[in-house]
């Protein structure tokens, strides 16, 4: 038995406890198997949260998109304009009207009808930052909004883009310097 679960992993070792749990016999036990299919939203390496405040400005071309949904390494956004997958986009996202990353890079990922998947592309510790700062936002807005079926108050929108400001000048103050003192 023990060298059975050794096989099995995880999913063994859940059944063989749940199967003490409940007082089971081996012959009275069941059969647990879990395969995932390929480009299935499970597949996905982080949790997406919905958004409706947000936007995206492609440089190239230029053009403005809304954001349908935001993770910890992507953004989801419907286009008119025909994203090839695996194209490098240069943009700034926008939260509430207003700028809160510059400079982004992102890879078209997936592309289905008008619905874009880009994944962020060589961000760096102070645009992780905000990005976190976004997607942990979004979720509030979005359990407030259900718990109580009224938007929540301004107060994330001004917490992310202080955040976006605070992360801006740090990245700006640690720019070497190219002042040399004789």
């Amino acid at each position: 038995m023990a060298n059975e679960e050794n096989n099995d992993g995880i999913l063994g070792r859940l059944k063989s406890k749940l199967d003490r749990m409940l007082g089971r016999k081996d012959a009275e036990s069941f059969d647990v198997s879990f395969t995932q299919k390929r480009g299935t939203p499970s597949m996905r390496t982080a949790f997406r949260i919905d958004v409706d405040n947000m936007q995206v400005i492609c440089r190239s071309p230029r053009i403005k998109c809304k954001i349908t949904d935001i993770s910890a390494n992507g953004v989801g956004f419907k286009s008119s304009k025909d994203f090839p997958v695996g194209e490098i986009i240069e943009s700034v996202l926008l939260w509430s009207g207003k700028p809160v990353l510059k400079n982004i890079k992102m890879k078209v990922v997936r592309r289905k009808g008008n619905l874009v998947g880009c994944e962020f592309l060589d961000i760096d510790k102070n645009q992780d930052k905000v990005i976190s700062k976004i997607v942990v936002a979004a979720q509030k807005r979005s359990i407030k909004t259900s718990h109580s079926g009224v938007k929540p108050a301004q107060n994330i929108d001004k917490e992310i883009l202080e955040t976006a400001e605070k992360q801006a000048k740090k990245a700006s103050a640690k720019a070497p310097s190219k002042k040399i003192k004789l």
